[in-house]
C-alpha cells in the first residue's frame, strides 16, 4: 500500500483528509494521513513560511524512501515567501493555485522527484460546502439545534449564483468568505465538527465535480 502524508494548514483541512479524503484513497491501495506541521509536541494549525514547511517536507521524506508528500494550503492566506505566491497575484483567479502548485513542486523536484503533490485551495476550506448546498444544509441542520435545512440552503444557493456559480469565487474581502459567510447563516456554525461531517455528506465524487482544486489534486493521487 502506498504511504502518503499531507501536511495541513489547520485542524479542519487536517480531519477533512482524514476522515474524508483517506477512506476514499483506500479503494486505490493508498495509505493518507493528515498532519500539521511541527514536532509531535510542537503541532499547531496557521500557514507558515515556507522555510518551514520545506523543512518538514524533506525530514519526512527522508524518514521512508517510498513515502509520498503533499501540503493542503489556501492560496489567500499564503505568504509572499512561498514559491509564486507574488508573481501569482497577475494571473487569473482560477490560475493562480495551478500556477503555486507548479513552482512548489519544481522546489522539491530535484530531492523529491515524483513524491510531492501540492494542494493549493484558492480561498478555504468551507468553498467545498456550496459544493451541494441542499447536503450541506441537512448534515448541519442535524448538529445543530433549531436551524432550517430548506432556508440554509436556500441562502447558500443565493451567494453561489451572486459568485457566478464557481465555489472557488466565493471571497472577494475577508468578511465574505466561506467560513465567515456560514458563520452569519449559523452563528454557532462548528468549523471542525460541522464542516468535515458536512463535506462527508456532500460526498467525494461531487467535491470533485463542483471543486477544480480538489478534483485537480486528488485525480493525481488517485492515478499513483
Amino acid at each position: 500500500m502506498l504511504d502518503g502524508l499531507v501536511l495541513c494548514e489547520g485542524h479542519t483541512e487536517r480531519e477533512f483528509c482524514n476522515q474524508v479524503v483517506a477512506p476514499h484513497l483506500a479503494g486505490n491501495n493508498i495509505a493518507l494521513a493528515g498532519t500539521l506541521v511541527g514536532r509531535p509536541q510542537r503541532k499547531r494549525g496557521g500557514i507558515r513560511p515556507w522555510s518551514v514547511y520545506r523543512a518538514e517536507i524533506l525530514r519526512l521524506g527522508k524518514e521512508r524512501a517510498d513515502r509520498h508528500l503533499a501540503v493542503l494550503v489556501d492560496y489567500y492566506a499564503m505568504p509572499d515567501s512561498w514559491p509564486g505566491r507574488v508573481a501569482s497575484r497577475s494571473q487569473s483567479v482560477p490560475d493562480r493555485g495551478v500556477d503555486v502548485e507548479g513552482l512548489l513542486e519544481a522546489d522539491l523536484g530535484t530531492e523529491l522527484p515524483g513524491r510531492f503533490h501540492p494542494c493549493v485551495q484558492l480561498h478555504e476550506f468551507e468553498s467545498l460546502l456550496f459544493v451541494d448546498p441542499a447536503a450541506t444544509a441537512l448534515s448541519i441542520a442535524a448538529a445543530g439545534r433549531g436551524l432550517n435545512d430548506r432556508d440554509i440552503a436556500q441562502r447558500m444557493e443565493a451567494i453561489k449564483a451572486e459568485c457566478g456559480g464557481s465555489v472557488e469565487l466565493i471571497n472577494d474581502v475577508p468578511d465574505k468568505a466561506p467560513s465567515k459567510r456560514l458563520i452569519k447563516l449559523m452563528p454557532s456554525y462548528d468549523k471542525v465538527a460541522w464542516g468535515v461531517t458536512a463535506a462527508a455528506a456532500v460526498s467525494i465524487p461531487k467535491l470533485k465535480a463542483g471543486c477544480p482544486w480538489l478534483r485537480r489534486w486528488l485525480n493525481r493521487i488517485e492515478a499513483l
